[in-house]
């Protein structure tokens, strides 16, 4: 994103709509090219306290910068931003034309424009970009449904807090959950699937319907969010193995969906209360 950006982790090219990483931006560099950067680009400063130069209409302009503040520069916004001090950084570019179809989804009228915002704080925002970097520092694979669910969280809220227009009227329908036999197909593809990867694009194409609305009308169906939904099915796969069968914790975590035996540990005792060696315990009790 910028020439003077050290990278340290990211998403490479993970995610179709957009790229998020984390950085160590050297002092002094210029951050984009005359015209401005050619995504909408989010950056949260997550480091020592640094001042950070940028122009605003032409006029010159110097902030200092804490950790979880960000800032916002819209896709061709020229502000040559330029950190006195290196800066540790989390930074997330999204595709203007993704972000534009979100909002037209949104019933956001006309062309979306997104104002710049400089020294902003917002520990929403900053806690969507730490979630999405931090999903992509892990040690085993990122979880792709996850991952796109967050960065289009993340795209919702930056349309809210950043776009410089906003709906006409009543956003009617976006509570309309999708149809029962549609539903039925992304549940059964999802039980399908359980030991692997599943994006959200995968599971909107089964639905028929775009990623962004797909989110909002599965939740809207089930209460519960495609990856949250996900979670729960791949839980009671593991719940019924073990209380059914004597294969392996292990070999149970891998068929269920989980990266490991300490993942479903974790998750099924964030759920439940119990650990897998409890419940199969108590089956034997």
């Amino acid at each position: 994103m910028q020439p003077h950006l050290v990278r340290l982790s990211g998403s490479g090219a993970d995610l179709d709509e957009g790229v998020v990483e984390r950085g160590l931006e050297r002092a002094g560099g210029i951050g984009e090219a005359a015209d401005g950067p050619s995504r909408h680009v989010v950056v949260v400063h997550t480091g020592r306290s640094a001042d950070l130069r940028w122009s605003l209409d032409g006029h010159p302009r110097r902030e200092r910068f804490h950790r979880g503040q960000a800032l916002v520069n819209p896709a061709g916004w020229a502000s040559r931003p330029r950190w006195e001090q290196d800066a540790e950084l989390l930074l997330v570019a999204l595709e203007p034309t993704w972000l534009e179809k979100l909002a037209t989804e949104s019933d956001l009228p006309g062309p979306l424009e997104l104002a710049p915002r400089f020294h902003l704080t917002d520990p929403f925002l900053g806690m969507l970009v730490e979630r999405l970097v931090a999903e992509y520092e892990r040690s085993q694979p990122a979880d792709p449904l996850y991952a796109q669910s967050m960065l289009q969280a993340l795209a919702a809220h930056l349309i809210r807090i950043a776009a410089t227009r906003r709906p006409a009227g009543p956003a009617g329908g976006r509570g309309s959950g999708l149809a029962p036999k549609r539903l039925d197909q992304v549940i059964d593809h999802m039980n399908g699937a359980l030991d692997g990867r599943l994006p959200l694009a995968e599971l909107a194409a089964v639905a028929g319907v775009s990623p962004s609305h797909f989110t909002r009308a599965f939740r809207a169906s089930t209460g519960q969010s495609p990856h949250q939904y996900l979670v729960r099915l791949r839980l009671e796969r593991a719940r019924r193995a073990l209380l059914t069968t004597d294969t392996p914790i292990a070999v149970v975590a891998q068929l269920s969906g989980f990266a490991d035996q300490s993942h479903l540990t974790r998750t099924m005792r964030l759920h439940t209360g119990l650990t897998p060696a409890a419940l199969r315990a108590g089956r034997d009790r």
